[in-house]
């Protein structure tokens, strides 16, 4: 697997984000200030409520462009230990698997990479925190639906992009 594919993989993700983000503030703002939502009676709160909407989707998206931010700065880390900036290969007995990334933003992000799926995990979950100075070869158990299910640091990824 290529380090390069990965994180230009990862920065489209992020920028998707971004773009889905934006086109809700725009709708939402779009909303809020639409001639249906003027109110009509002192009870009506569509307009009102199409504002916070709308306040609640700009918030989205500054988070959503911090996270691009970050990504764009981000570098993959160069350990043969789990750090920050780990890349990691994990691999169920159910036969789960995914490339894992350890960053500091957009845990729980998913994406595809040449038909592989990878997932951002942030190192204050319980996932990261398991995988945080574990090596190669390491196992950890993982929860998945309320059951513990053993898994394998099959692989880590080192180099820089």
């Amino acid at each position: 697997m290529s380090l390069d594919r990965l994180f230009e993989q990862l920065l489209l993700y992020i920028v998707g984000r971004v773009a889905i983000a934006a086109e809700a503030v725009n709708q939402a703002k779009e909303a809020a200030t639409s001639v249906e939502s003027v109110a009509e009676t002192k009870w009506d709160t569509f307009g009102l409520e199409n504002s916070y909407l709308a306040h609640g989707q700009a918030v989205r998206l500054a988070e959503c462009e911090a996270d691009l931010a970050y990504f764009r700065k981000f570098s993959f880390s160069n350990s043969e230990v789990i750090e920050l900036g780990s890349v990691l290969l994990l691999s169920r007995s159910d036969g789960w698997q995914r490339i894992v990334i350890i960053a500091e933003h957009s845990g729980g992000g998913e994406f595809e990479l040449d038909g592989e799926k990878a997932l951002i995990v942030t190192p204050s979950t319980p996932l990261g925190k398991s995988l945080l100075l574990k090596e190669e070869g390491d196992e950890i158990l993982m929860k998945s639906r309320g059951v513990e299910i053993d898994a394998e640091i099959a692989q880590i990824f080192m180099g820089q992009v």
